[in-house]
């Protein structure tokens, strides 16, 4: 009884309460003051036990008195978690908070619109805790809902959980992360979800402090910090974390990453649950994060979620779908989720309108749609140009600090500092008795449809297609280059460079141009990566060489790899689709892991295998016996003559173990060669193959996992 005492003393503690002095063996008295508010929480552990003196002395003396007999110390954990979490407003708080996201998604649409939840296609790879693959499939988005599977995973999973959903930029992320949000109901649950968007803050670094602020700053001053740590530990606080990429830059060293990787491993603990939205980044495939995860996947789940490109058809209904091809408009260049939505909710007839109006792009209409119905809206004597200059200024200013998001008195401040004239200038247009004063029209200015307030409450522009169309604006327009003259390739960071190139895809094909100029013929000092995207996104065409290019996961739909040279290259998970290859432009490159659907050969010389190496990849057609037959047949026979044991699967296999080969450790590819490096490539490639077809490893980009079955096949064959 003693231990059980002090256990719930301990509990009762953690919450701020003191332990009164009258509380006896049978009856334990909690008292908590807040203020002018006086509680007593009177606990009997037998329904049979008298408690009226101990109501009525407290009541006395003014305490608000709550009187609960309970059996265990759950009960006790269960009254106290209701108490102070699911029946206080912060349930209301999340229902609030969703009802927020979903108004601010129609803000940026025509009236009467619908705000609905687009489903796509995903990939899911589930590693349970003793770091077996128990799942690695695709799922289409006809049949299963992304949401409904994170659902099952959160009461299917025992332990702790870790959920990690990635996609590339506009992919649907954030409506991801808030559609999970709603899919947890507390009434029925009992669980409240802390969730938090992240934005880069020129304040916030570190990513531990950033993450306990935010804590901090949503759940009540009179709750201590540890006592919310030890109910996310418990699952009772499900953590959902959108944007976890926003604090890593090109700049972010090895220690940084690692640092907020262990982080949220250090919070998987009993059975915690935790979510991360992130956008496509080589970082969680790296060595760090394998590493970083494998150390402590003894203790918890993982669930890796890769939501896919959503198809027009997910977007459209039939009606709109035939009006647009009617008119011949080019539908299947706009992935874009923004400007989709709002082709999903323009009246018809304003759509026909639209379409058969050709001058302008739709980038131009929809901005111009916007920008008519800001000044309508908050009566703002501002041309849509004007708003644009403001927009453009605020958007330098934060690329030249490297954040996306700060406090609304910072951005109020900024506007009003650096638009002074603008600002005065408009007063004139205004009649005398509406005629805000520049304070008025600087805090209108901050709630412009363009910017947007983040969970921690700091104001960003809405989303990454607004931001990166404003760089790219800028740049077009040569506002980074007139402001910071020759020091304006220093000022943009990559980040917000590839957000440019990702809003620019259905500009007109002179700002693409323009755009194309400004990145090529400046020394930005980006990587491979981005001078291939904006080759890609803004020409349709390869421009240059490559040297040591590492493309993973996206879908490049035809393109032609010819008239340029792709040297010491990796391309892993990648979908091509109507690409035309000449394999003479490749010198030691490879592909792996990759899907050829409608691609072909322009040249059918003979390769070096080390040239133009495909490992684990699939076709639609004859693509890859077309590649298989033209490799040299004599180039590695002096090479395999040194070999005096053939390859086995198990020895392949046995590469994917830890040290003490019992418990499986993913590998990244290029690794397994460095390891199998007395065998050829192609031998390397054929037993993976093999292996792959068999379901025994599974692979993620250029990452190798094995499965529960490889696990079965090594025990029994001595290991």
């Amino acid at each position: 009884m003693t231990e059980k005492l002090n256990l719930v003393d301990k509990l009762f503690e953690s919450y701020n309460y003191k332990i009164a002095k009258s509380s006896t063996k049978d009856v334990r008295i909690y008292t908590l003051q807040y203020g002018m508010y006086h509680a007593a929480e009177i606990i009997s552990f037998d329904e049979n036990t008298d408690v009226s003196k101990f109501k009525n002395e407290f009541s006395e003396l003014g305490y608000a008195t709550e009187i609960k007999v309970v059996k265990n110390i759950e009960e006790v954990e269960e009254y106290l978690f209701e108490g102070f979490f699911i029946k206080t407003p912060l349930g209301n708080e999340l229902k609030n908070r969703y009802k927020n996201f979903v108004k601010k998604q129609l803000s940026n649409l025509p009236e009467g619109s619908d705000y609905k939840y687009i489903d796509s296609d995903f990939d899911l790879l589930l590693q349970d805790k003793l770091g077996d693959i128990t799942e690695a499939k695709s799922y289409s988005s006809k049949d299963n809902s992304i949401i409904s599977k994170i659902k099952d995973l959160f009461t299917e999973t025992k332990g702790a959980l870790f959920i990690i959903i990635e996609a590339p930029a506009g992919f649907g992320k954030t409506c991801t992360a808030n559609e999970i949000l709603n899919s947890i109901t507390v009434e029925n649950s009992k669980i409240l979800p802390f969730f938090t968007e992240l934005s880069r803050n020129r304040e916030a670094r570190v990513f531990k402090h950033i993450l306990l602020n935010e804590i901090d700053d949503q759940f009540p001053n009179g709750i201590k910090q540890n006592v919310v740590l030890e109910q996310i530990y418990k699952g009772r606080i499900p953590l959902i974390i959108d944007g976890f990429d926003e604090l890593i830059t090109k700049e972010s060293n090895k220690e940084d990453v690692e640092s907020m990787l262990s982080t949220i491993v250090d919070l998987l603990q009993n059975d915690a649950k935790i979510v991360i939205t992130s956008r496509k980044t080589a970082i969680l495939n790296s060595e760090e994060f394998i590493e970083t995860i494998n150390s402590s996947i003894e203790n918890f789940s993982l669930a890796r979620f890769e939501i896919k490109e959503p198809t027009i058809e997910n977007w459209l209904h039939k009606d709109r779908l035939e009006l647009i091809e009617e008119n011949e408009f080019p539908i299947n260049q706009i992935s874009n989720p923004v400007l989709l939505s709002y082709l999903r909710n323009i009246p018809l007839e304003k759509l026909n309108e639209f379409l058969t109006k050709k001058e302008g792009t739709l980038i131009d209409k929809y901005f111009d749609y916007l920008l008519k119905r800001e000044r309508e809206r908050q009566n703002l004597k501002l041309d849509n140009q004007t708003q644009f200059r403001i927009f453009r200024k605020l958007n330098r200013f934060m690329s030249e600090y490297n954040f996306t998001a700060e406090t609304k008195e910072t951005i109020k401040d900024f506007i009003k500092a650096y638009n002074v004239k603008i600002l005065q200038e408009s007063l004139k247009d205004y009649k005398s008795e509406e005629k805000p004063s520049i304070e008025e029209l600087t805090e209108i200015l901050s709630n412009h449809v363009f910017l947007d307030r983040k969970t921690d409450g700091n104001i960003g522009f809405i989303n990454d297609f607004v931001f990166g169309y404003l760089v790219s604006d800028n740049l077009i327009n040569d506002k980074f280059q007139e402001h910071y003259k020759e020091k304006f390739t220093k000022v943009i960071p990559q980040d917000f460079a590839q957000k440019s190139l990702e809003s620019s895809k259905i500009q007109s094909p002179e700002n693409k141009n323009k755009l194309w100029k400004v990145y090529n013929e400046n020394n930005f000092e980006y990587d491979s990566i981005f001078y291939f995207d904006a080759d890609y996104f803004l020409k349709n065409e390869i421009k240059r060489n490559f040297n040591t290019l590492y493309l993973a996961d996206r879908t490049i739909k035809e393109l032609k790899f010819e008239n340029h040279i792709f040297e010491n290259c990796v391309f892993a998970g990648i979908t091509f689709e109507n690409c035309i290859f000449t394999t003479s432009c490749f010198k030691k490159s490879s592909f792996q892991n990759c899907k050829f659907y409608n691609c072909s050969l322009k040249d059918k010389t003979p390769i070096v295998y080390d040239d133009f190496g495909i490992y684990v990849c699939q076709d639609n057609n004859e693509f890859i016996k077309d590649i298989n037959s033209l490799y040299c047949k004599d180039s590695e026979i002096n090479e395999v003559e040194t070999i005096e044991t053939e390859l086995t699967e198990q020895k392949v296999l046995l590469q994917f173990l830890q040290v003490d080969e019992k418990r499986p450790k993913p590998r990244k590819f290029s690794v397994i060669k460095q390891r199998l490096s007395e065998y050829s490539d192609k031998e390397i490639n054929n037993v993976i193959d093999a292996l792959i077809r068999k379901e025994y490893l599974h692979f993620k980009d250029d990452v190798g996992f094995v499965t529960r079955e490889a696990m079965n096949f090594l025990n029994h064959n001595g290991n």
